[in-house]
């Protein structure tokens, strides 16, 4: 559509789109375009206006703009609104979305308004684009005068051309803002992570070695227990990309812990599993559900180990100890209570075992009766005896023997007269 004969417009006018450039359109999740057209007086007169209707081809051509009659409009002290078909009958017909910008105020509709050195930007949003590339022409009718006293019978005409670009391939940067609800939570606790991004694109969430495909949506939920870094990929133009984000937990629960230097932990902590290569330091109580080896020396205040636990080197133990499982010490095994020493493999001293308990050291004793005596308070409190013997009532009988030749000691293990003259002394208990 032309009008040649109409005079043209005493305003100047300017367009640019919302992004820029304008792309034709490639589906139903294209962003929200927009048209801010700059309307100026570039004249050396006051010019007043009191309409200007902007038409935008409407089809699906490469000289269409929208593909459908739609979109809203706003201006500062200037109402804008789309025509319906039909309501302006001195237009020409046609494919058009139209749209009708006026001076606020029924008085101002009638008298026009100034239009200075300020201008005024008027938007058109929401729009629907069309989805073939081309240039599209807009038509613009305005409604101005210099002389307030005489105003046209007909509008002043021009158009502006706007060119629809092919559309891109989705660049990387067209996904952001890939970040959790929460950045720090506790074990077990639940997060929810999401991002920004078309939703033409499939998305996959990654973390702990598992992926997990969520499609178009823009959001992922789950729950973790240690410090997980969760990576989110999507595929533009035959090319992954990934974005990270990574949250903490206050008190992670682990399978399993390799540690090659030294460990301290200043509150309670409970593992399935420990392996230390260096030194071991638990300030409060250090729970172990799995086999514990520790290579290096152990500060601990309390050890509950509820299956094996294996120390290489000095295991030191400042408060109670409790083993499951079999206790292995290639060391001198010490366990003290506020700095006094209750109980050391070298020397055993008022200890009570609930069951058979082995001394690889002290077993055998080397014909030394001294060491016999180690293992007694000197009143021979014990319930000990031979386990060759099946005579239990000796409660406090502990048998000396050297070969078959044993002899019972029922007093304390200082008696004079036990038989022995050097020969090699074992001291058995059931």
């Amino acid at each position: 559509m032309s009008e040649p004969d109409a005079p043209l417009p005493l305003l100047d006018y300017a367009i640019i789109s919302e992004p820029f450039p304008l792309y034709a359109t490639t589906g139903t999740d294209d962003p929200a375009t927009a048209l801010h057209i700059v309307v100026s007086n570039g004249g050396g007169e006051t010019v007043y206006c009191r309409e200007i209707v902007f038409s935008l081809p409407q089809g699906k051509l490469a000289q269409s703009l929208v593909e459908a009659d739609a979109g809203d409009g706003q201006a500062d002290d200037w109402d804008v609104v789309r025509l319906q078909p039909g309501a302006q009958t001195v237009l020409p017909s046609g494919e058009y979305a139209r749209f009708q910008a006026t001076p606020k105020g029924d008085d101002k509709k009638k008298t026009g308004v100034a239009v200075d050195a300020s201008g005024l930007v008027i938007t058109l949003e929401n729009l629907k684009i069309s989805s073939r590339p081309g240039t599209a022409r807009i038509e613009i009718r305005e409604f101005a005068t210099t002389n307030t006293g005489q105003w046209p019978d007909n509008p002043r005409f021009t158009k502006l051309a706007l060119t629809k670009f092919p559309a891109p391939k989705i660049p990387a940067m067209a996904v952001s803002d890939f970040t959790a609800d929460k950045l720090e939570v506790t074990a077990g606790a639940s997060l929810r992570l999401t991002w920004n991004g078309p939703s033409t694109l499939d998305y996959t969430v990654s973390h702990g070695g598992s992926a997990h495909p969520v499609g178009k949506q823009h959001s992922y939920s789950t729950t973790i227990d240690r410090d997980t870094a969760f990576q989110l990929s999507y595929i533009t133009g035959k090319t992954t990309h990934c974005l990270t984000t990574t949250v903490t937990v206050t008190n992670p629960k682990l399978t399993g812990l390799v540690v090659d230097g030294d460990v301290t932990v200043k509150g309670a902590t409970g593992v399935e599993g420990l392996t230390v290569n260096g030194d071991l330091a638990a300030k409060q109580k250090l729970t172990v559900v799995g086999a514990a080896t520790v290579s290096g020396s152990t500060d601990l205040q309390a050890l509950t180990v509820h299956k094996d636990l294996g120390a290489k080197s000095t295991l030191s133990v400042d408060g109670a100890l409790a083993v499951g499982g079999l206790l292995s010490a290639n060391s001198d095994l010490t366990v003290s209570w506020s700095g006094t020493t209750k109980f050391t493999t070298s020397s055993v001293d008022g200890v009570k075992f609930a069951k058979s308990v082995e001394f690889s050291k002290y077993g055998i004793n080397d014909g030394e009766w001294s060491k016999l005596k180690t293992f007694t308070d000197g009143n021979a409190k014990f319930n000990l005896w031979n386990q060759c013997w099946d005579d239990t009532s000796h409660e406090a009988s502990v048998f000396a023997y050297r070969g078959d030749d044993h002899r019972g000691v029922y007093a304390d293990f200082g008696s004079k007269g036990v038989y022995h003259d050097g020969g090699v002394f074992r001291l058995v208990w059931d």
